[in-house]
């Protein structure tokens, strides 16, 4: 017995040796690979539950919070330097996929008590309750001395156009030009908690106002001052299939519109599909070029179809998100001297390097074409001459040698606009008039010549196409056009015969060179 007992205990002890030692050695390992692995900041992968109630009888919702990186189209694209990452950089990203539990049973009702907000940075920063940060990004400085339009006379065609007065490149010295195109100093997206997205209250024109039970959101101001000063006070009916978990709001201004969707709600969606979670749906605006350039955008990567909710503008067109995600210049510019916000060099810049950058874009490919733009024959600011411009325009580049180099064309808007990229990217020379063929300057190179045929009477020509142009690089010229904006134009032959050899002699010089 004593001896069986005896080897029991030795047993025992040689077990705890070796358990000991297991012990030691795990503590080891351990040590050494924490210690020589890398670490990530926001590694997690964690399921929250929540009570977000995205569709009727559902009380819970998983939110499903995803490790951080940035997408592969930001990087293959190289626009990772026009956003800050600021909520990955302070920790909000987590905190962000969590708001407060919204309880309301989405029954049309008044609201006796919102705010209007203007700073919504402030705003979110004083209310971490209602909202967050996702991006505070720095918009690109302009360069030094700032560039400017060239025209025969640039006094004289700024008179003529009656622009001396609306256009910031007619009355202020070059030097002064940069401190206002634009008078914002950057881009801030948010994440707004438990939000509506506005089908129009003001006008249908501008929709996509997010707004709260606590406050209305007006971070710029539009052309009708009732779209940014007054709060929305009832909450509407949402249907069942506008109820989202995260929803990117991108409506803006004449939504699907030729000339304003590409430069001003297109910089907005991608700043916001680079920043958001790939978990949201994309609220988009519906139709014409719209869909167009969404299929662009899932062509190259960008964004996946099945998150795209195409606007439905109608009378329950209002949308519900538990995160509404939205972004828009700052600070506020409403009505201040001088104030610009739109087209500078920061969105299109985007949009140039997103839609017509990237490793397709060949170093060597060719940019030889001379693109007349037409518009169709009657509209407003349709060229009364253009039969005789193109006839001039073919004339010149025979005269001048330089048809092996040059190639003319007439572009007519037919087709896919992936075509239209394709064709303005190979652009030399631009020449239109005042319209929404003009946006096409967005898809060419640096250093194209771009001239644009204004107008004199109706609407003030806006400066739009100057701005984008001249942040886009390109040598811009203004020529003169008598008529008025909602007709048929003259073109000031004279004055366009000046400006379209000027361009041929230069481009013949470069190339001697």
């Amino acid at each position: 017995m004593i001896t069986k007992h005896a080897h029991q205990r030795v047993s025992l002890k040689r077990c705890l040796l070796i358990i000991g030692i297991l012990f030691f050695i795990s503590i080891i390992v351990f040590w050494y690979f924490s210690d020589h692995l890398p670490r990530y900041q926001y590694q997690f992968n964690l399921v929250a539950e929540s009570t977000l109630p995205s569709t009727p009888g559902s009380t819970t919702t998983a939110v499903i919070i995803q490790e951080w990186s940035i997408q592969d189209w930001v990087r293959q694209y190289n626009v990772t330097h026009l956003f800050d990452w600021t909520w990955h950089k302070n920790g909000d990203y987590k905190r962000c996929h969590i708001p407060p539990s919204y309880t309301s049973k989405f029954i049309p009702r008044k609201l006796t008590s919102t705010v209007v907000v203007h700073d919504t940075y402030a705003y979110f920063r004083s209310h971490p309750d209602e909202g967050c940060i996702v991006d505070s990004a720095p918009t690109l400085p302009n360069p030094i001395p700032h560039p400017v339009p060239r025209a025969r006379s640039w006094p004289e065609t700024c008179a003529a156009l009656n622009i001396s007065h609306s256009w910031i490149l007619c009355f202020l010295p070059q030097s002064e030009v940069g401190k206002y195109l634009p008078t914002t100093t950057h881009f801030v997206a948010t994440a707004t908690f438990n939000a509506f997205v506005d089908k129009g209250h003001c006008s249908t024109d501008v929709p996509g106002t997010v707004f709260t039970e606590h406050a209305t959101f007006h971070p710029q101001g539009w052309v009708n001052a009732r779209c940014t000063v007054d709060p929305i006070t009832r909450l509407p009916l949402i249907k069942p299939k506008n109820r989202h978990i995260e929803l990117i709001d991108s409506l803006g201004v004449y939504l699907s519109a030729p000339g304003h969707f590409a430069p001003q709600q297109l910089p907005r969606l991608l700043r916001l599909l680079a920043v958001a979670p790939m978990t949201a749906k994309v609220l988009v605006a519906k139709g014409g070029v719209a869909d167009l350039l969404v299929d662009v955008l899932v062509e190259r990567g960008v964004v996946t179809r099945d998150r795209i909710i195409p606007f439905e503008n109608g009378r329950y067109a209002d949308h519900f998100a538990n995160i509404v995600y939205h972004s828009e210049s700052w600070p506020y510019q409403w009505n201040q001297t001088h104030s610009h916000r739109l087209h500078d060099r920061t969105d299109v810049q985007l949009v140039h390097r997103v839609l017509a950058g990237g490793a397709d874009q060949s170093s060597t490919e060719k940019r030889n074409r001379v693109i007349l733009i037409k518009r169709k024959p009657g509209h407003s600011r349709a060229l009364i001459q253009h039969e005789d411009v193109a006839a001039f325009m073919k004339s010149e580049i025979s005269k001048s040698n330089l048809s092996s180099t040059l190639h003319f064309e007439v572009f007519t808007a037919q087709g896919h606009i992936r075509d239209h990229i394709a064709l303005f990217r190979q652009a030399r020379i631009i020449v239109g008039p005042h319209g929404a063929g003009l946006m096409n300057c967005l898809w060419a190179s640096p250093r194209t010549y771009v001239v644009e045929i204004g107008y004199s009477t109706g609407m003030l020509l806006p400066q739009m196409y100057a701005e984008m142009s001249l942040h886009l690089d390109h040598n811009y010229w203004l020529c003169k056009g008598r008529g008025d904006y909602g007709s048929p134009i003259h073109v000031d032959m004279e004055d366009f015969a000046y400006i379209f050899n000027e361009i041929l002699q230069e481009i013949k010089s470069n190339n001697q060179f």
